[in-house]
């Protein structure tokens, strides 16, 4: 095994990484394949990327074992190996997804004018200590007015109404608690509202943060965040992102080995 980009020298090349673990779900055997990764989703920030590991192995799989997983199948595969869908569900149907129970991703269609900044600190922050900054119980309150604005974000997403987002993305049930791990959050919350930032939330459990804009207003909001950071003295890489609308697959490619497959988001 080959990795390149994020994680090259520190990610196992051999039967322990976790592409290969998923591709072992539908393949007897990893002998002979050489499995190269070309790694752009950055480590420990957030941004999923042990699930997009464990769906390139399973579309992989998929292709090279001619498995037939439908992707509630893939998805289901996935949930279990990550212990919840909620990346696998956007990697595999790709765009923006509503998670229920049971490994079940609803996708919520992506309006066309929305894009999003991100801005991924140096640091990382491990999984385990985002998750052991949250409290065991919060507030009814607390989780009764989360829930409200998240089926208000899923309606206005669907019907393509931005200016409902600034209220909507406000959050009461994660998002305080790990706000303290979270360089740079402040600074960047105060150009809401400013510059045509849409608001601010924390992708996964952190580090990186979402600056949710229309099209037109993103490489404002992108200058104006690249600048408060520098002047707040923390150091991250700012980007203009959109969701894909396209989940991950499986093509054939061509080259001098042939039945090659090459799993991609």
């Amino acid at each position: 095994m080959h990795i390149r980009g994020e994680g090259e020298g520190e990610l196992p090349e051999s039967i322990e990484n976790l592409v290969c673990q998923s591709m072992l779900q539908g393949l007897d055997s990893l002998d002979g394949l050489i499995v190269e990764c070309n790694n752009r989703i950055p480590l420990g920030r957030g941004l999923g990327s042990s699930a997009a590991a464990a769906c390139a192995g399973l579309a992989a799989a998929n292709a090279l074992g001619a498995c037939r997983w439908a992707p509630d199948e893939l998805l289901r595969r996935a949930a279990a190996i990550e212990g919840h869908a909620d990346n696998a569900g956007a990697c595999i149907l790709g765009g923006i997804v509503a998670v229920g129970p049971d490994a079940r991703a609803v996708q919520i269609p992506v309006p066309e004018d929305l894009l999003f900044v991100t801005v991924v600190p140096t640091e990382r922050v491990s999984t385990a200590n985002a998750r052991s900054a949250l409290p065991e119980q919060v507030p009814l309150a607390d989780a009764a007015d989360t829930l409200a604005r998240a089926i208000g974000l899923a309606i206005a997403l669907e019907r393509g109404e931005l200016d409902d987002l600034p209220l909507l993305l406000q959050d009461r049930l994660h998002e305080p608690y790990r706000a303290p791990l979270v360089p740079g959050i402040d600074t960047l919350r105060n150009l809401c509202g400013d510059c045509g930032c849409l608001g601010v939330t924390i992708s996964g459990s952190g580090p990186t943060m979402l600056l949710w804009c229309r099209r037109a207003d993103a490489g404002a909001v992108a200058e104006r965040a690249s600048v408060a950071l520098i002047e707040a003295g923390v150091a991250a890489d700012v980007s203009v992102l959109r969701a894909a609308p396209g989940g991950i697959r499986a093509r054939w490619v061509e080259g001098p080995d042939t039945r090659l497959a090459k799993a991609v988001g």
